[in-house]
């Protein structure tokens, strides 16, 4: 029945379930063995728009560089093709969270402050940890609740009534609601889309895990325990939409998984809120 429910909702979600053709062109590019520079390079110029929000983030405080990144060609050389590919696709994400529907309780421009607020403790824990790679990292952050916009847009009438109940004194977890409501959760819902998108396993299972990272092995359980600290950090800080959250605190095993002790946290933290402002300006919507 789960199967179905998703199934069904992804064919009623529209526009949104199909990716801009120039993020197709990037994740073509991104997966093919023989990529060049000079591919990726071709696609970043046929938008210039894309282009100059890749060059933004690219010479923001994230990077630190001394010398200002004035050309796609010498970002892509500077950072790689993977890198430059998940930046692109967080550069682009942003539309998908304006805002178009008035429901009580929600806005989905405070998913998206959220979500940014996430990508950046993601990258950041990335960093630290050497889990994942750090704009991978970032991405998987920014879709870690993309499950929610889809189900906004297949099940609106169900979806008000979760809104109307989340994060009241007493009430269901948010995952909860969702499964009474609609039948699925977001996270399954982001994960399918994910896989829809053909994006990387990776980021598909920690859409899908990031509340669950312990139905996950290996290096896939550690790289959604990313998201699942960035999204704890990000709730305490209180940025967004937060009532998808089930904790105030990490869980103990994603901290032994990523060797991450009480100081550590503090300090990410810390690092979290210097970084925001910077981040939320790059990825504005």
């Amino acid at each position: 029945m789960k199967d179905f429910i998703i199934r069904a909702t992804l064919s009623r979600v529209g526009a949104l379930g199909t990716l801009p053709d120039v993020a197709i062109r990037i994740m073509r590019v991104a997966e093919n063995p023989a990529a060049t520079e000079e591919m990726m390079h071709e696609i970043l110029i046929s938008d210039p728009s894309l282009a100059a929000r890749v060059l933004k983030v690219v010479n923001s405080a994230f990077y630190r560089r001394q010398r200002e990144v004035s050309t796609p060609r010498a970002a892509i050389r500077l950072l790689g093709v993977e890198a430059i590919r998940s930046i692109a696709l967080a550069a682009s994400l942003h539309r998908l969270f304006r805002g178009g529907r008035t429901i009580p309780g929600f806005d989905p421009s405070d998913l998206w402050a959220h979500s940014v607020a996430v990508g950046t403790a993601a990258r950041a824990v990335a960093l630290r940890t050497g889990v994942g790679l750090p704009e991978e990292a970032m991405l998987a952050g920014l879709l870690h609740d993309i499950g929610i916009i889809v189900a906004m847009q297949a099940w609106l009438p169900e979806f008000s009534l979760i809104m109307q109940r989340a994060g009241a004194p007493g009430a269901l977890t948010f995952r909860e609601l969702e499964l009474e409501q609609i039948g699925a959760t977001h996270e399954q819902l982001g994960g399918a889309l994910c896989e829809a998108w053909n994006f990387p396993p990776s980021l598909a299972s920690a859409c899908r895990y990031h509340h669950d990272f312990s139905e996950l092995t290996g290096d896939a359980q550690r790289f959604a325990a990313v998201i699942h600290l960035a999204d704890v950090l990000a709730a305490q800080l209180g940025i967004g939409y937060v009532h998808t959250v089930e904790s105030s605190a990490p869980h103990p095993q994603a901290l032994a998984l990523l060797g991450i002790d009480g100081l550590e946290l503090e300090s990410l933290l810390d690092d979290l809120e210097m970084e925001l402002p910077q981040a939320s300006t790059l990825l504005a919507a």
